[in-house]
This record gives C-alpha cells, structure tokens and sequence, in this order.
C-alpha cells in the first residue's frame, strides 16, 4: 500500500512541479528552472522503479523501459544546462536518443511474447520512418530551414530512432488487440501506444522550437513540456501491464 501511495504521490506531484518548470523556464531558461525540470524528471523516474516494485515485474521489458528513463532524466540534464556549448546540446541529444533505443528493445521483446520469430524490422515501420522523414525534409524545405551539416545528420537520425520507437509501439498494441493475450488491453495502448504518440508530437513541437523559428511560442513550449512528462510517466507506467520473458540477446 505505501508503494502504491509512493507511486501516486511522484505522478501528482509532476501536475505541481512542471507547471514550475514552465513558470521559470520562461522566457529563457535559468538554474532554478533546472532544478525543477531535473525535479519533475526525478519524479518520472521514481515513477518507473516504484511500478516495477509495485507491480513484480522484473522481467527484460521493464528493466529496458527504466534505462530509458534513466537516459531521459540524462537528457533533461545536459540540454537544461546553462551554457551554449554545442557538444552540451549534443549529450543532451544521444542521450535521448540513447533512451529511444531502450524504449525500441522494450517493445520489441514484448512483440516477441506476442508474435514469436517474427523480425526486428518489418516493411510497414520502414515506411513509417521513410514517411517520417520525408515530411520533415518537406517542412525544413518549405520553411527555407537551413542548418549547418553537423546538426543536420544528428537531427535526422533522432527522428529516425523516434518514429521507429512508435512504429514498435503500435505494433506492440495492435499485435495485442489481434492476439487478445493481454487482460488490460486499454492500458496497453493508454501506456504504450498513447505514451509513444506523446513522446513524438513533444520531440515534433521541440523541432519547432528550435528550428522552425517558435521560440516565442509559449502554448507550443507549454504543449511540447506537458507531453514529453506525460508520455514518460505513461511509458514508466507500461510495467504494469507489460511483461516480456524473451531473454535478452
């Protein structure tokens, strides 16, 4: 029962430190909106750890899912830091990028408890990503975004990772709605399909921010903050209902 209450406590008190965060995030980031994002990202992970506590899910899928975590709280800290030194903003970058990798794994051991032997790559989540990327080159193309090659690489292979984190994701649910194996078919898709859908449109609207000239825009800072901690307590909160037994490789 205190896990439990343990568990609720870090998500209610996510709805009181990011609102925090945004207050003095804005208009430019300073140490005391540091402290609170790196606050708000301590409670995402608490989140994770407790729900596997919570739940006895200590199963390849739910150690992957808190690596992921681990590396966003990473993230938070290296591209909240109070410097413009490029390579800071690069850790910051991997490190997410680094937490799409473990969130891809995840999904892809679950995939396996649902569909045995199948491929890590299927031709629909290719397409995914291609369609991905295509729009992305016809956004920067339209805006007349023109980015300097070193950032340019970085960026495309980011969304790459990203949209194929949420072509695993939906495959995963879409495997459990055909399959009907898991009892909580409704959290499976509010935790993983939804916490992935979350997670993009947040890294989309970031994309916006700081390429597409919306730095002033402060509801899509609003909206690009409140999705990426919900998708990430959404993700955290997967364990609960996820399990994958397929030994790691």
């Amino acid at each position: 029962m205190i896990l439990k209450i343990l568990f609720a406590l870090c998500v209610t008190l996510e709805f009181v430190f990011v609102p925090l965060f945004l207050k003095y995030s804005w208009p430019n980031k300073c140490w005391k909106s540091f402290g609170y994002k790196m606050v708000c990202s301590a409670l995402f992970f608490a989140a994770g750890l407790l729900a596997v506590k919570i739940s006895g899910n200590h199963t390849d899928y739910a150690r992957l899912i808190l690596w992921g975590l681990a590396f966003g709280w990473a993230g938070d800290l290296f591209l909240h830091l109070i410097t413009d030194k490029i390579y800071v903003f690069g850790l910051g970058l991997f490190a997410f990028l680094g937490g799409h990798i473990f969130y891809i794994l995840a999904f892809h051991h679950a995939i396996q408890t649902t569909w045995p032997n199948k491929g890590f790559f299927t031709w629909y989540e290719i397409v995914i990503v291609l369609a991905f990327l295509g729009l992305l080159a016809f956004y920067a193309y339209k805006k007349k975004i023109r980015e300097k090659l070193y950032m340019v690489i970085p960026v495309a292979l980011y969304a790459a990772v990203i949209s194929f984190m949420v072509a695993k994701a939906w495959r995963y649910c879409i495997g459990e709605w055909v399959w009907g194996l898991n009892d909580h078919l409704v959290l499976v898709f509010l935790f993983v399909g939804v916490g992935a859908i979350l997670f993009l449109l947040s890294d989309a609207t970031l994309g916006l921010i700081l390429f597409g000239g919306q730095k002033d825009n402060r509801p899509l800072k609003i909206f690009n903050i409140t999705t990426y901690f919900a998708a990430q307590i959404l993700l955290g909160a997967s364990v609960f209902v996820v399990r994958s037994y397929i030994p790691l490789y």
